[in-house]
């Protein structure tokens, strides 16, 4: 009866400290994880190598730009203003170091959309941040209830 009981007492024990042991890794798993950042690829990056702002020459279209570059996107910067573009393409080549590419449209005219679909012909876009400032009025208004035509809000870019 004692050799059963003594034997009963080591293998609890056995399982307790492999039980520890399992935890520890766990514990020691996490801690290398968070910092030496050895993550699986990113969210991001797995839905389509290009991210595609409208509204990206100035304000928040910018700043998405710069934080999706960040996240390891190449990014279409689209805007009015040539210059703007320009200069965030620039910014965002020499800080993040990828690609980006630019495409001139003003979302007031109605054949320009030819012109971006061949721009974006052969891209493997994963992520759309549209924000270019449409409205479908001037006053607040319910969207059913708005008109056909839809009007150009003051935001820049």
């Amino acid at each position: 009866m004692g050799d059963v009981l003594e034997q009963f007492f080591i293998l609890t024990g056995l399982l307790v400290c492999l039980a520890c042991l399992v935890k520890c890794m766990r514990f020691s798993r996490c801690i290398l994880l968070n910092y030496w950042k050895v993550l699986p690829k990113s969210f991001l990056r797995s839905m389509g190598q290009w991210a595609v702002i409208t509204g990206a020459g100035d304000g928040i279209g910018k700043a998405y730009s710069f934080e999706l570059a960040r996240h390891g996107l190449d990014v279409v910067l689209i805007s009015r203003t040539l210059e703007k573009l320009e200069a965030t393409a620039t910014e965002i080549e020499r800080t993040t170091g990828r690609s980006v590419k630019i495409i001139q449209a003003d979302f007031t005219k109605d054949d320009i959309y030819e012109h971006i679909k061949e721009k974006l012909t052969g891209l493997e876009i994963g992520i759309l941040v549209n924000n270019v400032g449409m409205l479908p009025n001037l006053l607040p208004s319910h969207f059913l209830n708005a008109p056909d035509e839809i009007q150009v809000s003051c935001s820049p870019g």
